[in-house]
C-alpha cells in the first residue's frame, strides 16, 4: 500500500493543523486530487478547487451560519459538503446553548428528527426490497396483523412511502399514558399539521399503571430520566393508529406511515429495527456517532439539546428524541430518534449516490438505489420515501432554487437537512438544534438559512 501511495501521490505535504493550531498530521495531496491524512486524527479537507469549485465564494456560507446564531434561529450548527466523493466544507458554528460555553464540534451528536427517515427507515425498507422480502405493491396489513379486517387492511407499502395512505400527519400517543381529563388544554397545530408548539407549561398526571418514574420489570419503554412506560403501551399505541380517522389517499405528509413501516421491519427481521441497521449499515460504515438511543454509548455532554422545558419530560431534552410520538414509542420509531453528526449523515447518503456502495463494499444493489431516489408519486411532491425539490411551488420547495429535480434528501423538524444531488455529484448537510431553547418560533424556516447555503454552493460551482 506504501508502495502503491509513493507511485500516485504527487510529492507536496502540508502540516495539518486543528482550528486551535495544533498538530494533527500531515496531508499528501494525490495526483488523483484526493488526500490522504498520515495521522488521521482529523478528516482531510479537499481544496473546493480541485472538484471545480470555489472556495472563495463557499466562504459566504460561514456569514450564513453565524447570522442565525446571532438572529438567534439556533444557538448552534454544523454544515458539510462533499463533492465527487471528497470533504470539501466541513465547519462548525456556535454553542450547544445561547447561554452556555460548550462549543459545538464536528463531533457533535445532534437529534436528526425526520432526517431519520432516509438515515435509517428508509436504509431497512431499501434492504428488505433488495433482500426480495417485500414488494412495493404489498399490503402493510400482510405483516401488520392489527390492521386486518380495519378500514386500512389496503393500504401498500408504497402509499406508506409516497405519504399517499390516506394517515393522519400523527398522533398524540402521550395521551393513552395521561389521566382523564388532565390533557393540556394548550396545544396548537403548528403549520406542518405534524407537529405542535407549547403556550405554557403544566404538570401532567400519568396513569400509575402505564408510567413508572423507575424501570421495572414491566416498565420497559424509556421515554426518559424518569418516565418508563408498561410495556403494554406499544400494543395500545398501535391500536390508536387502527382507530385514527382514514382520509383519501393523497399527498399527506405523515410520520404516521414511516412509524407502520419501521413495524414492518420488525416483524420481518424479527429483531429490532436499531440493531438492524446497526448490523447492515453503520458498524460495516464505521458510524460510532450514528445510533439510537444515543445515552447508551455517549454521555450527555457529547449530545446537543433539544428542548429546555418539555411539557411531556419536564425538562431539558438531551440525549433524548424530541419528538414526542417517537419518545412515548421508546425512542426507536420509524419516524425519528436517530441521532448524528454531519459527518455520519453524509457518508450514508454517499452510499446512496454511490448507488449502494461504499469503500469497496456494497450495501444496496445498484436497481434498487436507483428506484428509490428517482421515482416520484404522481402527485409530484415525494419520492420513494425521499423529499424532492419542488420547483413549480417555490413557497413549498425544502431546496434552493438552483437544485436540479434529481436531488433526493430530507430535512428534520429539530433544524436539519441532507440533500443528494447525483447530477452534480454533490452532498450537502446541516444540522442544528433550532428548537432549543424552545420551537414556537422556527426562525430557521423563516430565513431560509438552509436554503441560502445551499444556494451558495451551486453558485460556487465553476
Amino acid at each position: 500500500m506504501k508502495k502503491q501511495l509513493a507511485i500516485l501521490v504527487v510529492l507536496l505535504f502540508s502540516i495539518v493543523l486543528d482550528k486551535a493550531g495544533s498538530y494533527v498530521g500531515f496531508q499528501v495531496i494525490a495526483s488523483d486530487k484526493s488526500t490522504f491524512c498520515l495521522d488521521k486524527i482529523t478528516p482531510t479537507i479537499t481544496p473546493p478547487e480541485l472538484v471545480g469549485m470555489s472556495s472563495e465564494k463557499l466562504a459566504l456560507i460561514d456569514s450564513i451560519a453565524k447570522d442565525g446564531i446571532k438572529k438567534k434561529a439556533y444557538p448552534g450548527c454544523q454544515v458539510l459538503i462533499m463533492k465527487d466523493g471528497k470533504t470539501i466544507y466541513d465547519n462548525s458554528f456556535g454553542t450547544f446553548t445561547y447561554d452556555g460555553s460548550q462549543k459545538v464540534k464536528s463531533t457533535t451528536i445532534y437529534d436528526l428528527a425526520s432526517l431519520s427517515k432516509t438515515s435509517g427507515t428508509l436504509l431497512a425498507v431499501m434492504k428488505l426490497y433488495d433482500d426480495g422480502k417485500i414488494q412495493l405493491d404489498e399490503k402493510a396489513s400482510h405483516y401488520l396483523t392489527f390492521l386486518r379486517g380495519t378500514n386500512k387492511e389496503n393500504i401498500t407499502i408504497k402509499e406508506l412511502l409516497f405519504h399517499e395512505s390516506g394517515l393522519p400527519g400523527s398522533l398524540l400517543f402521550y395521551r393513552l399514558a395521561i389521566e382523564k381529563n388532565n390533557t393540556p388544554p394548550f396545544l396548537l397545530a403548528a403549520k406542518d399539521s405534524v407537529h405542535f408548539v407549547q403556550l405554557r407549561s403544566t404538570t401532567l398526571k400519568y396513569k400509575n399503571s402505564l408510567v413508572s418514574k423507575i424501570p421495572m420489570n414491566e416498565f420497559t419503554i424509556q421515554v426518559s430520566d424518569s418516565i418508563f412506560l408498561h410495556q403494554s403501551f406499544h400494543t395500545a399505541a398501535m391500536q390508536k393508529i387502527v382507530e385514527a380517522p382514514l382520509s383519501a389517499k393523497t399527498y399527506l405528509y405523515s410520520c404516521i406511515n414511516f412509524i407502520l413501516l419501521k413495524e414492518i421491519v420488525e416483524t420481518i427481521n424479527g429483531m429490532p429495527m436499531d440493531l438492524y441497521l446497526e448490523k447492515e449499515f453503520y458498524q460495516p460504515m464505521k458510524l460510532t456517532n450514528t445510533s439510537y438511543l444515543p445515552l447508551r454509548y455517549h454521555s450527555k455532554e457529547e449530545i446537543a439539546p433539544t428542548m429546555k422545558n418539555d411539557f411531556l419530560r419536564n425538562g431539558i431534552i438531551q440525549g433524548y428524541v424530541n419528538d414526542a410520538a417517537a419518545a412515548f414509542l421508546g425512542g426507536i420509531s420509524g419516524n425519528a430518534g436517530l441521532f448524528s453528526t454531519a459527518h455520519d449523515v453524509a457518508i450514508i447518503h454517499q452510499m446512496l449516490l454511490n448507488n449502494g456502495e461504499l469503500d469497496g463494499r456494497r450495501y444496496l444493489s445498484e436497481p434498487t438505489c436507483k428506484l428509490f431516489t428517482t421515482i416520484t408519486s404522481i402527485s409530484g411532491r415525494r419520492g420513494l420515501g425521499f423529499d424532492k425539490p419542488v420547483p413549480s411551488k417555490p413557497t413549498n420547495n425544502p431546496c434552493c432554487n438552483s437544485a436540479p429535480s434529481t436531488v433526493f434528501g430530507h430535512t428534520g423538524y429539530t433544524g436539519t437537512c441532507c440533500w443528494v444531488d447525483p447530477t452534480n455529484k454533490l452532498i450537502y448537510v446541516f444540522l442544528s438544534n433550532r428548537t432549543y431553547p424552545s420551537d414556537a418560533d422556527n426562525k430557521l424556516a423563516r430565513m431560509g438559512i438552509r436554503t441560502k447555503i445551499q444556494e451558495v454552493i451551486y453558485r460556487s460551482i465553476k
